[in-house]
């Protein structure tokens, strides 16, 4: 039988998280969607997961 997991245990659970060796801030993983014209005239969009920081949150995101 397995163990009940307790809501202590869930929050004390270790975080994956990746450090910018540039600004040294946290990057979070973001869904990225672009649309993009094909060449019938109607949009499709493209997803991209990106990571985002404070040194290039305003370029990806503008």
């Amino acid at each position: 039988m397995a163990k009940r997991q307790s809501f202590a245990d869930k929050a004390n659970k270790e975080k994956h998280v990746t450090v910018c060796p540039v600004c040294n801030g946290a990057i979070t993983q973001t869904l990225l969607v672009k649309p993009v014209k094909n060449g019938i005239g109607s949009y499709n969009y493209k997803q991209n997961r990106v990571g985002i920081c404070k040194c290039n949150q305003k370029e990806l995101l503008s």
